[in-house]
């Protein structure tokens, strides 16, 4: 094993507490009789259990524990004392994210096999003290610590295990994050934990089928979950299925009615299903929070368009070309409203875009003719001249 700087004062503490447990689980061994050879393996398994701080005896201990459980896999005290073994062995080399000065440094990654491989075992054995336990009669006060302290670093090593996914997935190791956290899962899977993880690994790695499946598993038990129910619109709408998405987008906004995003996605669920008019609410409701969203109301106009609202579409269009007069959004504008026969106060949108694009036929032309048409005789003279100089 690998001595590390710095865990010293940590290893020493918790064989400290190993130590402590040799008195407190003495009763515990005598509850369960041994043969002639394993009742040698086990005391000599204690003696070098007891020299801390050399590792080679530490080994030596576990190989002999392991030896009692070959033929003994309930024996309590080699189960109890060779998982605090492997806590020991797995806690110098166990990854772990360090932040400082604004910088994130990721240790002891290449160690992330051989710590799960220790914390398999020991989330296991933990368990099984527990479990054997449970079938002595009356236990004694020494043996309710000892359990309760196989309880608590059993679910330590769980969420050790877990923490490693995390870190692998932050450092984009899908493949063993993901096996990470399948373990931990199948391991507890009332525990939302994981599941919530491997939905954001499979939304990473565009896994959809995958991603729909731990979903399911978290609505079914936290139905209300907006996080939870805005990924699966999100599935049902990429997969063009409006009519599945609609209800967990409607769901969202009943529980986060400021989610300007979600109005947005319900709203086209709606539009793909040319149900026009609640689409269009929703657009209102989202430039009430961001009145200058040029994408909200270009979709706004379309839709006025769609439901042949005159008055709203004139004033989306209008609300696009001030906040964008680009030759395009005139263009539009003024077509359109050429089209509607409205041409009050178009003449300075008309000579906009002529001043944009000079040499543009059509821009001149335009001009001349809302020149004709609202009277404006100077003005008709004036781009007629410029038409007739045009290349």
């Amino acid at each position: 094993m690998i001595m590390f700087k710095g865990v010293l004062y940590m290893k020493n503490a918790l064989l400290f507490g190993l130590v402590i447990m040799l008195v407190l689980t003495a009763c515990s061994a005598n509850r369960q009789k041994l043969s002639p050879q394993a009742n040698l393996n086990l005391k000599s398994a204690n003696v070098y259990f007891q020299q801390k701080d050399n590792e080679a005896s530490l080994q030596k201990a576990l190989d002999l524990y392991e030896k009692v459980l070959t033929n003994n896999p309930e024996h309590v005290l080699a189960l109890k004392r060779s998982a605090d073994l492997h806590l020991y062995f797995a806690t110098p080399i166990e990854p772990k994210k360090l932040e400082k000065d604004n910088r994130v440094e990721y240790v002891n990654m290449n160690y992330a096999d051989e710590v799960i491989a220790h914390l398999k075992v020991t989330y296991q054995r933990y368990g099984e003290v527990a479990r054997v336990m449970d079938t002595f009669p009356k236990l004694s006060e020494d043996e309710k610590f000892m359990r309760r302290d196989a309880i608590r670093k059993k679910e330590s090593s769980w969420v050790r295990m877990y923490k490693i996914g995390q870190l692998l997935l932050e450092q984009k190791n899908y493949d063993k994050a993901e096996e990470t956290f399948l373990y931990v899962h199948n391991l507890d899977q009332t525990r939302q934990e994981p599941m919530r993880a491997l939905v954001a690994l499979y939304q990473e790695t565009e896994d959809a089928e995958n991603s729909k499946l731990f979903l399911d598993k978290i609505l079914a038990v936290s139905p209300d979950d907006p996080d939870m129910m805005r990924l699966m619109g999100a599935y049902y709408y990429n997969a063009k299925q409006y009519e599945q998405a609609i209800p967990y987008f409607q769901n969202v906004l009943t529980h986060d009615p400021l989610d300007t995003n979600n109005m947005l996605l319900l709203s086209s669920a709606y539009t793909e299903l040319k149900n026009y008019q609640p689409a269009q609410d929703l657009l209102v409701r989202v430039l009430r929070f961001e009145p200058e969203n040029l994408d909200v109301l270009l979709s706004a106009r379309d839709l006025a368009r769609a439901l042949e609202n005159v008055a709203d579409e004139k004033t989306y269009m209008k609300r696009i070309v001030d906040l964008s007069p680009t030759t395009q959004n005139l263009e539009d504008y003024l077509f359109r409203m050429i089209a509607l026969n409205d041409l009050n106060e178009l003449m300075p949108y008309a000579e906009m875009w002529f001043e944009k694009d000079p040499q543009n036929k059509t821009a001149v032309s335009t001009c001349i003719l809302i020149a004709n048409r609202t009277g404006r005789t100077d003005l008709e003279k004036r781009y007629t001249d410029i038409y007739r100089r045009l290349p």
